[in-house]
């Protein structure tokens, strides 16, 4: 007879749940580092302003270069901020989602621990089962050994 596990199915879903978390958590993940990269950009674009305009300021140039200069950089600030913002939104989802995904690893590993101290008994009960038929057939053998070695008087 082969080993049954009562919870399987019970077991079968919280893997799928822990799989689900962990595909949810992954998005989150690039949902993150995608908005990383875009303040990463704007970052670099407002660098390329200021030594842009740092550049043109000490060559001469007009204020109305240095004002869109200026304002181009604001716009770039507006949208590093929103982008901030944004990130701090989703990292707040990403953590949360990381709990939920601790919380499945969790369940599935407890079922998981009592299937395998189920199994280890049931194979404990096999190997004694086992044993007990392997002494069954020694001491058959020896009795019918020691009765046909007897001599009728």
């Amino acid at each position: 007879m082969a080993f049954r596990f009562p919870l399987q199915a019970v077991f079968h879903f919280r893997q799928s749940i822990e799989h689900q978390q962990e595909s949810r958590l992954r998005a989150a993940n690039q949902a993150v580092a995608k908005i990383r990269y875009l303040i990463d950009g704007v970052d670099a674009r407002i660098r390329e302003i200021q030594v842009g305009a740092a550049r043109e300021l000490a060559a001469g140039t007009t204020a109305a270069e240095l004002y869109f200069a200026h304002t181009a950089e604001t716009s770039l600030q507006g949208q590093r901020f929103d982008l901030a913002r944004e990130l701090t939104r989703l990292q707040l989802l990403r953590d949360q989602q990381q709990q939920l995904f601790h919380q499945a690893r969790r369940e599935r590993e407890t079922l998981e621990s009592l299937r395998n101290q189920q199994m280890r008994a049931y194979q404990q009960q096999q190997a004694r089962r086992e044993q007990r038929q392997v002494d069954d057939a020694f001491l058959s053998r020896l009795s019918y050994f020691k009765r046909g070695s007897k001599l009728p008087e």
